[in-house]
């Protein structure tokens, strides 16, 4: 019997990377296995923050976003995602389901045969351990919160399999110019789990979750003279 596993991860509120894994093992012999995608306490849907993944195999994703001066007119934001450790499978469809998504380019992968760029989607055949694909686009995801400032929200992140959802590693960043914007809030909080790290210009988090989670960043607008 052949089955279908599924990883989705949205890589922001207006747009998702889904990543579909084609697996030909024998439903019967995965039910009855010790597979670290089996266990007797599934999280489903819940946002837990980690700091051990528990010996389950961590979808490891890096998702950079830069503001530019021309996106606070437009919306346009530049992307770099790369998503690693995938599973090993014979072929794996990511797609990017952003309300506005325009030049999408892979930049990189690593111990997978064969990748290429078919319409908003990524193709990729015989995955092999460690692979990894990099990509980069422009994604229209900022927006103007109406009280003189914006928002970048993302996610909800996520790796799901069947009905479970396991751990991702996740190192997300902004920039943007310094001498438009400054940032404003964060959610969520800094927390175990949750790091975040703030610096002129850009905002580094890395956190390791089972679950959705939504990030959320608030900007206000430098006024001049200041």
């Amino acid at each position: 019997m052949q089955i279908k596993s599924v990883v989705v991860l949205y890589s922001t509120v207006l747009g998702v990377a889904c990543l579909s894994a084609a697996a030909s093992d024998d439903l019967e012999a995965w039910l009855e296995s010790d597979d670290d995608v089996r266990t007797q306490s599934v999280n489903e849907g819940e946002l837990t923050f980690l700091t051990d993944a528990q010996q389950h195999r961590v979808l490891q994703t890096s998702n950079w976003l830069t503001v530019t001066h021309n996106s606070l007119q437009t919306g346009w934001v530049e992307l770099q995602q790369c998503q690693a450790n995938l599973d090993p499978v014979p072929a794996v469809e990511v797609v990017y389901r952003y309300h506005g998504l325009r030049e999408l380019q892979l930049v990189s992968s690593q111990n997978v045969a064969r990748a290429w760029v078919a319409g908003n989607s990524v193709q990729l055949e015989d995955v092999t351990e460690g692979g990894e694909v990099c990509i980069r686009a422009a994604v229209q995801v900022l927006r103007s919160n109406g009280k003189g400032g914006y928002s970048l929200q993302s996610g909800p992140f996520h790796r799901r399999f069947l009905d479970g959802y396991y751990p991702v590693q996740l190192d997300y960043r902004v920039r943007w110019p310094t001498d438009q914007l400054r940032l404003a809030s964060v959610q969520p909080e800094a927390q175990t789990g949750f790091g975040v790290r703030k610096q002129r210009g850009e905002l580094a988090i890395d956190t390791l979750f089972e679950g959705k989670l939504m990030i959320e960043v608030g900007f206000s607008k430098v006024r001049e003279g200041r």
